[in-house]
């Protein structure tokens, strides 16, 4: 196998995991937590959370550190100015919000914050969950995108 395949065989893996994770927490776990299943969903969201977190971040650490690599060793960066690889462009802003989500809004307690302001905590979860099935629907659409585009649709 060559370096570039196994970078690639890492990258898919490592979005499977990562959009596969997402895919979970959107359509089973939160529903779950909004519809009353835990007397305490915070509690539990937070011990969860906690263990999860970790595997996100090494998804995303490794989905970039290939992706950046593949682009590398196939001279791919002109890739990024051509319309129809919009994929392209796509997976490095969707890996940058998570990115940033994961490393910076988490260990700052944003997430913790939003879930715990104001007097309606099923509104505050009710965005929480309609902001992860939005962020589940691009992701979708942008691996559906990649796998298309790449084969030459």
């Amino acid at each position: 196998m060559t370096l570039p395949g196994f970078a690639l065989a890492v990258h898919v893996l490592a979005v499977v995991w990562w959009i596969g994770g997402l895919a979970f927490v959107t359509l089973v776990f939160l529903p779950a937590l909004r519809h009353g299943l835990d007397d305490d969903p915070r509690r539990l969201f937070s011990a969860i959370e906690h263990r999860f977190s970790r595997q996100a971040r090494l998804a995303v650490v490794l989905t970039g550190l290939s992706g950046a690599y593949l682009l590398y060793a196939l001279h791919a960066w002109a890739w990024l100015t051509i319309p129809r690889f919009w994929w392209l462009q796509a997976m490095i802003a969707y890996w940058l919000v998570f990115a940033l989500a994961l490393f910076v809004a988490e260990p700052l307690g944003v997430f913790e914050r939003l879930l715990g302001r104001g007097d309606d905590p099923r509104r505050a979860w009710g965005y929480f969950h309609r902001l992860h099935a939005l962020l589940l629907l691009a992701g979708v659409i942008i691996v559906g995108g990649a796998v298309a585009g790449s084969h030459g649709l």
